[in-house]
């Protein structure tokens, strides 16, 4: 490509034929932006059906062509218009990742002129309320005439009310991870018995909150969204609700306000504080926080405003998989390297319940291939993995537990869709199978294991509707399962090549890496994701491993049809 300084200057004497251009060194009111290039162009464009020059510039950063050009509009007549920036004034003229020619350096400096031409013509003096409606939120948290940020550190758990109504959560500290700057966390929650507002105060240093929604406050339909006291009560039009309002404000002085802002995900809020009652010529008491509100220097100060952002299943669903997933309840027997790294996999489930069984607390040895870490070190892997995921969804509903599988009740058993067994305890997995041919056990269950150094990776899927695979897998599990190795048998008994095992083959301390188990499951989650959806007969799947160690190692293995790394094998049961 030529050089860009060169086209630039090219494309500069190319486009100065057609339209009033400029070369500056800065902005009106925005000097201190990084800047490369500036133009300052006289853009012609009808403006309510007149035409004239509107004065535009177009700021090349540095990595220009490969990064857009930024078009600014310092006018304020555009200021309040659907996509453009109050703060900055920058043009949102482009979808975010927009494709194109990077080559073609003037073809682009014209369409942002063209696309700049018709975004005035086209929203200037209309009427743009749908326009602000469809990304709302993007508008409510802009700074307007000079008001405070938004405070946009705000979630509401559940759904949006319907009704006023007065609501609890909690405040707590956190901690930017980039810099370590504090900053206030505000979880409010329809339901006082919200799951995911407990799961937080157990793992937060809290403080009760609470926050009146105002189900008849409504908001204007175009920019600016800053609001006096004054206005916040002309907005509110059901007269029980004002009343509320008024007995809400003077009883706690300081209050938080909620109200729709036209979304079924995002809610606006303002935040009333600092009203002084007490003032000189009025005897203590004769003036409330309502009066105050509305009149003295707060008549035209701009309250404080909030952004909420909603924490539902609903809205989680609309965000991944676009609708919430069938109802899932699985049980995970063994959270070890294998188990840990399979709950990662079930967690994209939307709407999964887990029940998390093992006896064991992880160690420093275990961090290796642990789905989790440092931070783990000693605490009991049941709870440490319901921890992990309930970081990603504290209104996970996560049952922990610490004893072997056969201690499990059959109740609880048979209330998972589907069960996990990674514990490499040949016992275990005999037992299940043993309660599938009495009719105790009447889920599907998948037994996972790896070979030592990751030879190899086993996936059996065992269905208690095809009743003659578990007879058959019965005898296979007197025999530990080692049909399905690709391992040969005798090299089991030589402890020499296979250390840090226990007894059959389903060795708990065989020597694989992290790489592995996720190469492993990563090779058997798309056919348990099917087998969830639609069950079939029992099935054994085998996922060809380092085969290279075991040629380096002398390791025999069982002779087979030709097969490489990564292959995918399917073995009758």
């Amino acid at each position: 490509m030529p050089d860009v300084e060169t086209v630039l200057e090219t494309c500069f004497i190319e486009l100065s034929k057609e339209y009033d251009i400029e070369e500056v060194d800065s902005i009106p009111r925005f000097e201190k932006k990084i800047r490369t290039h500036i133009w300052k162009v006289q853009i012609p464009a009808l403006v309510l059906d007149k035409a004239e020059d509107v004065e535009v510039y177009i700021l090349f950063p540095k990595d220009f062509p490969y990064s857009m050009p930024c078009v600014i509009i310092p006018d304020d007549r555009f200021r309040y218009l659907p996509h453009i920036s109050v703060k900055t004034r920058k043009l949102c003229l482009y979808e975010d990742g927009e494709v194109y020619d990077a080559k073609n350096i003037e073809g682009l400096i014209r369409d942002n002129i063209d696309r700049t031409r018709r975004w005035i013509e086209n929203y200037y003096g209309r009427d743009n309320s749908n326009e602000y409606a469809k990304e709302i939120r993007n508008y409510w948290n802009e700074q307007y005439d000079g008001e405070n940020r938004v405070d946009d550190h705000w979630i509401l758990l559940g759904n949006i009310p319907t009704e006023t109504c007065e609501m609890t959560g909690v405040a707590y500290v956190g901690k930017n991870l980039k810099d370590g700057s504090m900053h206030v966390m505000n979880v409010v929650a329809s339901d006082e018995n919200d799951k995911a507002l407990a799961s937080i105060k157990l793992r937060h240093k809290t403080r009760e909150i609470t926050v009146l929604y105002i189900a008849s406050l409504k908001i204007p339909n175009e920019p600016p969204f800053s609001m006096t006291g004054q206005e916040v009560i002309d907005r509110i039009s059901d007269n029980e609700d004002r009343k509320t309002f008024k007995k809400y404000l003077n009883h706690f002085g300081n209050v938080n306000v909620f109200f729709s802002i036209g979304l079924n995900y995002a809610v606006g809020g303002i935040y009333i504080h600092d009203l002084k009652v007490n003032r000189n010529g009025y005897r203590k008491g004769a003036l409330t926080s309502f009066k105050v509100l509305t009149s003295f220097e707060n008549k035209n100060k701009k309250l404080d405003r909030l952004h909420v952002s909603i924490y539902s299943d609903q809205r989680i669903a609309e965000r991944t998989a676009g609708e919430i997933m069938k109802d899932r309840r699985f049980l995970i027997a063994g959270l070890g390297s294998v188990g840990s790294n399979l709950c990662y996999y079930l967690n994209g489930y939307n709407n999964a319940a887990f029940v998390l069984t093992d006896r064991d607390w992880l160690t420093v040895d275990n961090i290796g291939r642990h789905l989790l870490g440092f931070e783990y070190i000693n605490q009991y892997k049941s709870y440490a993995i319901a921890h992990y995921l309930q970081q990603y969804r504290p209104d996970r509903k996560i049952q922990t537990l610490q004893m072997n599988l056969q201690q499990l009740k059959k109740e609880a058993i048979n209330e998972a869709s589907a069960m996990f067994i990674c514990t490499g305890d040949v016992m275990s997995e005999k037992w299940l199978i043993n309660q599938m041919l009495e009719g105790f056990v009447r889920k599907p269950a998948f037994i996972l294991w790896l070979e030592p150094y990751g030879i190899s990776g086993i996936m059996i899927y065992v269905n208690p509707e095809d009743m003659e695979s578990v007879k058959r897998l019965r005898d296979k599990a007197n025999d530990s399962f080692i049909d399905f190795c690709l391992i040969k048998r005798e090299e089991y008994t030589n402890e020499e090549k296979l250390t840090k095992r226990d007894a059959g083959c389903n060795g708990s301390y065989a020597q694989y890496s992290a790489n592995d188990v996720t190469m492993f499951l990563s090779t058997m989650f798309p056919i348990i994701d099917q087998l969830l959806e639609q069950p079939s007969e029992s099935k054994c799947y085998r996922w060809v491993g380092n085969i290279g160690i075991a040629t380096k190692k002398n390791i025999n293995l069982h002779p087979t049809s030709e097969f490489l790394k990564n292959d995918l094998q399917e073995l009758p049961v």
